[in-house]
């Protein structure tokens, strides 16, 4: 992966500052020489007439395909002759990009331009240093941000993303599990396939494309399974075709050259497991024609397995390449564990690659599905982030995207999403002492706590007190109406604690004194809930007595119906009750039970009592299920954040480490442990033993700091 020249630029998404719907786009640019091999690519919501030094070239018309890749205008010229030039784009946008309540924090996305202009020397990309008819262009978003995603027919290098800092690393260690009519030979990162065709595969193009999603991954997923039913409706038993497994899930990309003489089709079937690959009527599925000598780059989609089928004439050899890497932006790791325990370290291995790879353009749910940035799922994965790497650019955009959800929305349109949001900036400013970062988000933050404040009954202190009866998301596993608006008063309660924490700590946010939350009842979260997660809510907030508390925790048994995030927030509630074994033992269980499956990555979700296509068997229960879910989800990456916690036993009492506790753990069968956890001023060290049945420790950790 390698620019053209080292100062090149990924273009930017523009618009007029006002995003009216027929605006003029210039940009102004002299050449010292006549240049050759020019060409013009551009993606756009509206129809766009081009001009090139007062005159009009062309027409580039509006079509939902025409936002989906990177279009070269063949009308444009070759050859520009030294000199001033002025190119002028008049666009007129009848249809923007929808919007939901979902992706209303989109709003400012809906119309957008991207393009750029290259030649022998000359590189012109889409950025603010454009003009429009009274100004300068505004930019909308980064090249793969939402609701565009990846755009087809980038150059190679485009892969480093709108931001910059993604990069594509050779894949090793693969394996080629089956082939079937052709020779399958990897070198390395690289696959070479050799053999002679058996006909064309005689594919059609999709429909999928004549319409706009509200996000990327609807757009890919509704493509793929229009190519999946074509490709069961065929006969391709004697299609040439090779299986390659990864040694782990990543965000893959490969490039495919054509080292033959004949033209190449190639469908490729990617997938989390082979149930999947066998069985999912939407599994990735994707294809393409590779001229001789060509090379089709991929865009990155998230596999453990990528199964090929190779059309050519009959009789006619092939000789394909093809490189595989993984993609995204590359973490450094501050914080780390060595122990004698090994499920515990498999576990936090395993949980660190999970978090890596969902580090992309934002901090991404999961890597196939949704590839987006929900709020609770980033409150969650912010968690491990902030142990575990040193570096939190990825969150921090990700925490601004959504914070430009407007004033009468709630969070991806969830009340309990704003609410996880909120409690997110004190998580951030507890771990980072980050004041910079939080009054960036000052008038946010005002606009959500007055949205939720205009939600709350001022005579009882009670959040969507018209949501009594009705059913609230919290979590996947079903719960009754008012079950779950108690948990959401609860959440709505931490959120009361954490935020007037955060506004003592730093005065210039300007947030009014915070009252106490509701006054919540203790039997309503202890008293037969159907959701795991009822009591823990209740925990967490106060609400349930530490009596009580330490009871429940020490008898509940964790069985299905179940998810990573309640089985997270157990372990939590028991080791902050001293009851550590406890809270191990939902630990093993949970992602112990998804290792033993041979998993690479955490899922989505988990069910514990599950037949041999553990894929199948994964559930929402009241949503999706099955091999849509996910196999690689950021939420699911907790085991690290509990495992720094409470048996490296390092955890912040001030803001940014400024004090912190050490008190570790040990664990039957774990005698021995070492690690480090990432901070803002570096990383804390800490190593311990049992000799004897003593815990001997000792910690280092840099500058001056206080430690309990």
């Amino acid at each position: 992966m390698t620019k053209p020249l080292e100062s090149l630029q990924i273009p930017s998404w523009i618009w007029h500052p006002n995003r009216e719907r027929t605006i003029l786009l210039k940009k102004r640019f002299t050449l010292v020489r006549e240049t050759a091999d020019v060409e013009f690519r551009i993606a756009c919501t509206g129809e766009v007439e081009v001009e090139l030094d007062g005159k009009r070239l062309g027409t580039f018309s509006e079509h939902p395909q025409h936002v989906t890749a990177f279009l070269k205008l063949d009308f444009f010229p070759s050859v520009l002759e030294a000199g001033a030039h002025t190119l002028t784009l008049k666009i007129r946008c009848q249809e923007p990009m929808p919007l939901l309540p979902i992706n209303i924090h989109l709003r400012d996305r809906t119309l957008g331009c991207i393009a750029f202009v290259q030649g022998d020397g000359l590189w012109l990309p889409t950025d603010e240093s454009w003009e429009t008819e009274n100004g300068r262009a505004a930019a909308v978003c980064r090249l793969g941000e939402e609701p565009y995603g990846e755009l087809d027919h980038m150059p190679d290098w485009f892969v480093a993303g709108g931001y910059g800092d993604m990069t594509a690393v050779p894949m090793q260690k693969l394996t080629c599990v089956s082939s079937r009519g052709l020779a399958a030979e990897l070198r390395g990162s690289s696959l070479l396939v050799t053999g002679n065709g058996d006909g064309p595969l005689q594919l059609e193009e999709t429909n999928a494309r004549n319409e706009r999603y509200i996000f990327y991954h609807l757009l890919k997923q509704n493509e793929w399974k229009e190519l999946r039913a074509q490709q069961a409706a065929k006969d391709w038993r004697a299609k040439p075709k090779t299986l390659i497994e990864f040694p782990h899930e990543t965000n893959v990309r490969f490039q495919i050259e054509n080292r033959g003489t004949a033209p190449v089709e190639v469908l490729w079937n990617g997938a989390e497991s082979l149930h999947e690959l066998l069985g999912y009527d939407s599994c990735i599925t994707e294809c393409a024609v590779v001229e001789p000598g060509a090379c089709y780059v991929t865009r990155p989609q998230g596999m453990k397995l990528v199964q090929f089928f190779v059309g050519a004439a009959a009789g006619e050899s092939f000789r394909l390449e093809i490189r595989f890497e993984s993609v995204g932006v590359p973490m450094k790791q501050a914080g780390g564990l060595e122990c004698d325990h090994p499920l515990l370290q498999k576990i936090y291995d395993v949980s660190v690659h999970t978090s890596a790879v969902c580090h992309q353009t934002g901090l991404w749910d999961g890597i196939k599905r949704d590839r987006l940035n929900w709020a609770y799922d980033i409150y969650m994965a912010a968690k491990t982030d902030y142990v575990l790497w040193d570096d939190l650019a990825v969150l921090r955009r990700s925490i601004l995207e959504l914070a430009k959800t407007p004033y009468g929305y709630w969070m991806n349109a969830i009340p309990s999403y704003t609410l996880w949001w909120l409690c997110g900036v004190w998580d951030y400013f507890q771990e980072t002492g980050d004041t910079g970062f939080v009054l960036e988000l000052k008038d946010d933050l005002s606009r959500h706590l007055l949205w939720v404040e205009e939600n709350t009954d001022k005579e009882t202190g009670f959040f969507l007190p018209q949501a009594r009866y009705e059913n609230s998301f919290i979590e996947w596993v079903p719960m009754g109406s008012e079950e779950s608006w108690y948990c959401l008063n609860a959440i709505y309660k931490l959120m009361k604690q954490q935020i007037g924490q955060l506004a003592a700590c730093i005065p210039e946010l300007g947030i009014d004194e915070v009252m106490d939350g509701p006054v919540l009842p203790e039997e309503v979260f202890l008293d037969s809930p159907q959701a795991l997660l009822t009591p823990l809510l209740g925990i967490l907030c106060g609400a349930v007595s530490r009596e009580k508390a330490a009871v429940f925790l020490q008898n509940q048994s964790l069985t299905d119906p179940l998810t990573p995030l309640s089985a997270y927030w157990f372990a939590e509630c028991c080791s902050r009750h001293g009851l550590h074994e406890k809270a191990w033992e939902a630990v093993a269980l949970v992602w112990g039970s998804m290792l033993g499956t041979g998993a690479t990555t955490f899922w989505e979700s988990i069910v514990l009592d599950r037949g041999e296509d553990y894929h199948a068997a994964q559930t929402t229960y009241t949503a999706y299920d099955s091999y849509r879910m996910s196999l690689c989800h950021s939420w699911s990456s907790t085991p690290v954040v509990w495992i720094s916690r409470y048996i490296l036993g390092i955890r912040p009492l001030e803001p940014g480490y400024r004090t912190f506790a050490f008190a570790p753990n040990a664990l039957p069968g774990l005698t021995s442990c070492k690690g480090s956890v990432s901070t803002p001023a570096g990383p804390i060290h800490v190593e311990w033993t049992v000799k004897d049945g003593e815990l001997e420790k000792s910690v280092r950790f840099p500058g001056k700091r206080g430690i309990s």
